[in-house]
Parts: structure tokens; C-alpha cells; sequence
């Protein structure tokens, strides 16, 4: 039987191009009514050879799986096949789906997940004081999964302590009686998961089978419905059906209203295939609604196997002009499918028709850092491919970012001013540290006397500024005096550095001599205060 996890198993097939070929037959139609539409498909790849074989070799299995398996009775038979991904697979459907044929780059599951997501499987309960049916309802069966026995007394007009005591008694049986349906249920769901619960039966059990669920089950609770007693089992299951289609309407118009307020603001909400597709390629959507009747085009590329919204005749991603056109709504299904996001078809209505047929609910929302290194990547993996099919087709293609750096760096090397005439400066800054002083570039003003390694020239140029200035740090050791070097002129000052003196540091009184001249403030106020009085 298809159901989601096979589904997902087959999401995960696809290639860069046309090589899985899907057929969907209903029950009581003959395969040659195939015949047609396969025509059609060999002409329309007629001039591509590999696609071309692609497909008369996976038809040829798709034949012998239609001659192998018979669509069940009212329903059909869905077959994927893929004879370059080794892929024969066939599988019954409990409704028919419509007669079609599909070729393209994954298999086309649109039809059995839209069969699938309306009809999801449910627990129902039909109940009355003396028993309970627990049944699980899916789309091909309806299975009794468990039964509970009440045994409710009903109630009786008795007097006195007599009533009380009987009260009390048959309200621990009620209690009892629920908490055992609410265990069968939590059972149930560890064993199967469904996704909601309806409760049919008598009104005093049903609240006391709601107050007994626990909490994940009870969001799951979607209505209760009481019946005559001398219903039977398929009047309760018929209006259990009825209850659970309600709750997919209410679910739906739930998940189009958390979409609207997202979308208020920069929320978590994604509108239009562009972007929802965007957002299910990177895993950020958690729910999807497409409008059930929305046909979207889109193209992917051959080389990169990207997808975009629209027809263009080049890849937006690396320029190639290998592309060829595909059903966007089926890949966002296929999408949505592998990395686990939901998907509701529903009845068209004009709100979600207004954003283009298709709106997304999203985990989480993308920083402007996170988008900027998507389109980075981007970016990288588009130049990395034209820069692959340039070396193939034997054009290099330049790479033009890397081009007005070049361009700036050999400027730089042509028109770069001499550092060296900008070591004054230096020194001025630094006069005070002699060993940034000795490390300086030669000067080229005179090299024959600059060639010397040592500081002592420069900063004895003015030698009784160090003798006058009171300095906290230990007395500068100077050398004997050497013969004066021509002083250097530079374009930003007239004065020769070691004229420049730093001012002497300030000195700050202590905090304890602060303090004590406080005190003897506050001491002489008071003895005033104490004369006055």
C-alpha cells in the first residue's frame, strides 16, 4: 500500500534529466488508452536521443508491471519506473486518480499525495455505556483495533444515603471505563499514528473520554457526535467520516490564517511558487497550502539541475541553455515531501489565489547575513560551472571580480609615493621610544650618512631639552657627542623632531588627602555649630 513514508522514498529519485516514467491507470480502463498520450511523449522527445531511450526502455518495464498487477476494484494502480535508476515499483490505490502518463527527471507523485493528504488516517470511537469500538480509518480499510467494556449502570431515583453512595459508585465506573478507552487510544497511536480522533456515542461518556485523553491527543480531538443507541456500527462510523472531513476543512482554514498573520509583518510566511519554492529547496517550510487547482510552470537546467519559476529559454543559475520545462507544483510536492513539510491541497478561494495559487508556512525566518551567503553560494556555484563548460567548450572565461583588483593593485605599484618620506613623521610620534627610532628605513636625503643603524644623531639634535625637562622615568643614558647631521625637511612640518617636547604628566593630590581635608571640614562645622549653640 502507498502511504507517506513510501512516498518519501520515492521523492528521494531524481536526475538531471527525463528518465523516470509514471503511470497512473484507474480501474476498468484497458492500457491502450495509453497509447495516445505515449505517442505524444515520443514525439515531443524526438530530438533528444538519450531521453528518447530513457523512455522505450522504462515503458518496456511499465508494460510488465500493467500485465503483472490489476488495479484493485474502484480504485488504481500506480506504477514508477525508471530504467537508468532501477527503479520498478508498482503499487495499489483505494480511488481512482484519473488515467495518465508522466515522463520527467523524478516520479510524479502529485496524484497518490493529494489522494493521500484528503484522506488521512483517523481514530474513531463509538461508544455507549456498555461498550466501546475503537477503530482506525484509513484510506483503503476501516480496522477495529480495540474494544472496552462498560457495564454503566443507569441511573435510578433512589432516596437518601442509598443515592449518594450509588452516585458515587457509578461515577468511579464512568471514570474507570474512560481512562481505559483513553489508554487503548494512547496505545494505538504508539503503535500507528494518525492525525485526529472523533468521538461518537453517548453524551456522559464522551465528556469523560475527553477529560481522560492526554493532552497531545486531545489537540488531535477534533468533534464528538451523540447517537441513538440503536444505531449501528456503520451509521457511526458514516457520521465519524463526516466529523473527520470537517476537521480537514477546519485545519486548512487554520493553516491559512497562521499564513495570513505571518505575512502581516516579516514573519514566518512565504507567498508565490518563487518564493515558496525557495524556502522548500533549503528545508524552511514547515506547511505548504496549494490551491488544488493550480497549474505553475517552471524550467530546470540539464547542467545544474536548477529550478525556477517561469519559462525562460537560460538557466538563471549557470547560464546554460540545456533547460526544459516541468510541473512546479509537482516539485515543490516532491520537495515538501523529502524534507518532510506538509502539503494541503484545497478548494480554490480568492485570497490564495491573490498570491499566486501557493503560500507557505515557514520554521524559521532568513537573516539578511544568511541570504547574503546563499547568494554568494549561489554566485560561487554559477562561475564555477561556466568556468567548467568554458574549459569544456575551450573559452576561459575571465573572472571579472578578481579583475579591478588586479587592475587597482598595479596602479598602486605605479604610482605608490615613497614611504621613506614619511619616517620623520614617525620619529615625532615615536620620539620618546628610541627603539622604534633605530628600527627606522634609511632616509634617502644622504645615504652615505643615514646608512647608520644608530638613534643617538637624532636625539641629540637639541641635547639641552633633556637636561631641562623633569622626567618620572629613569635618566636617558646618552653617548658622546657626534658630529650634527643635516637636518631632513619634510613637507608636513618646519621643526626638527626632537624639538617637540611632551608636557610633563600632571599630578593628581591622592584620595586619602581628599578625604582627610573632608573630614576636617565636617570637624570645624560642627565645632562652629556646637559655639553658636
Amino acid at each position: 500500500m502507498l502511504d507517506l513514508d513510501t512516498l518519501r522514498d520515492l521523492a528521494d529519485f531524481a536526475g538531471p534529466e527525463r528518465a523516470f516514467l509514471t503511470v497512473y491507470l484507474d480501474h476498468g480502463d484497458d492500457p491502450s488508452v495509453l497509447e495516445a498520450d505515449l505517442a505524444r511523449i515520443r514525439a515531443l522527445l524526438s530530438d533528444q536521443p538519450a531521453e528518447t531511450e530513457h523512455f522505450q526502455e522504462s515503458l518496456t518495464i511499465a508494460r510488465e508491471l500493467m500485465d503483472e498487477f490489476d488495479a484493485p476494484h474502484d480504485g488504481a494502480l500506480a506504477i514508477y519506473t525508471s530504467w537508468a535508476g532501477d527503479v520498478r515499483r508498482a503499487y495499489e490505490l483505494p480511488e481512482r486518480v484519473g488515467t495518465t502518463v508522466w515522463m520527467g527527471d523524478a516520479p510524479y507523485l502529485r496524484p497518490a499525495y493529494e489522494l493521500i493528504e484528503e484522506h488521512e488516517t483517523y481514530a474513531a470511537v463509538v461508544l455507549d455505556n456498555d461498550r466501546a469500538k475503537i477503530y482506525l480509518v484509513s484510506a483503503d480499510e476501516v480496522d477495529e483495533r480495540g474494544r472496552v467494556r462498560g457495564d454503566i449502570k443507569n441511573s435510578v431515583k433512589k432516596g437518601g444515603w442509598s443515592q449518594k453512595r450509588y452516585a458515587r459508585r457509578r461515577d468511579k465506573q464512568i471514570e474507570a471505563y474512560a481512562t481505559e478507552i483513553a489508554d487503548g487510544l494512547s496505545d494505538l497511536e504508539a503503535e500507528r499514528s494518525f492525525s485526529r480522533i472523533v468521538l461518537v456515542g453517548s453524551d456522559e461518556p464522551v465528556r469523560a473520554v475527553t477529560e481522560a485523553l492526554r493532552q497531545d491527543l486531545r489537540d488531535k480531538l477534533v468533534g464528538s457526535k451523540s447517537v441513538d443507541g440503536n444505531a449501528d456500527d456503520s451509521d457511526a462510523l458514516e457520521a465519524a467520516a463526516e466529523l473527520a472531513v470537517e476537521g480537514e476543512r477546519e485545519a486548512e482554514q487554520s493553516l491559512w490564517v497562521q499564513i495570513r498573520e505571518q505575512g502581516m509583518g516579516p514573519g514566518l510566511a512565504a507567498f508565490g511558487a518563487t518564493s515558496v519554492l525557495e524556502a522548500l529547496t533549503h528545508a524552511r517550510a514547515e506547511a505548504v497550502l496549494v490551491d488544488r487547482e493550480a497549474e505553475i510552470k517552471g524550467t530546470k537546467c540539464r547542467t545544474c539541475e536548477a529550478v525556477q519559476h517561469g519559462t525562460p529559454n537560460t538557466c538563471g543559475t549557470c547560464g546554460s541553455r540545456d533547460v526544459f520545462r516541468v510541473d512546479l507544483v509537482e516539485v515543490m510536492t516532491e520537495r515538501a515531501v523529502r524534507t518532510g513539510a506538509e502539503v494541503d491541497f484545497v478548494d480554490p478561494f480568492s485570497a490564495l489565489e491573490d498570491v499566486g495559487g501557493v503560500a507557505a508556512l515557514l520554521r524559521y525566518a532568513l537573516s539578511a547575513t544568511d541570504a547574503e551567503q546563499e547568494e554568494r553560494e549561489r554566485r560561487e556555484r554559477a562561475e564555477r560551472e561556466a568556468q567548467r563548460r568554458a574549459d569544456l567548450e575551450g573559452d576561459p572565461v575571465p573572472d571579472l571580480e578578481d579583475e579591478p583588483a588586479e587592475a587597482q593593485e598595479a596602479a598602486n605599484l605605479e604610482v605608490e609615493p615613497p614611504a621613506l618620506e614619511e619616517e620623520p613623521s614617525r620619529a615625532t610620534a615615536l620620539e620618546d621610544e628610541p627603539t622604534d627610532v633605530l628600527e627606522a628605513e634609511p632616509i634617502d636625503a644622504e645615504p652615505a650618512e643615514v646608512e647608520s643603524t644608530e638613534a643617538a644623531p637624532v636625539l641629540e639634535a637639541d641635547a639641552p631639552a633633556l637636561e631641562v625637562a623633569p622626567q618620572p622615568k629613569p635618566a636617558v643614558k646618552t653617548s658622546p657627542p657626534k658630529p650634527k647631521p643635516k637636518p631632513v625637511e619634510t613637507p608636513t612640518s618646519d621643526r626638527a623632531p626632537v624639538a617637540v617636547e611632551p608636557p610633563a604628566p600632571r599630578k593628581r593630590t591622592p584620595a586619602w588627602v581628599l578625604v582627610l581635608l573632608l573630614l576636617v571640614a565636617v570637624s570645624a562645622v560642627i565645632a562652629i555649630v556646637i559655639g553658636l549653640s
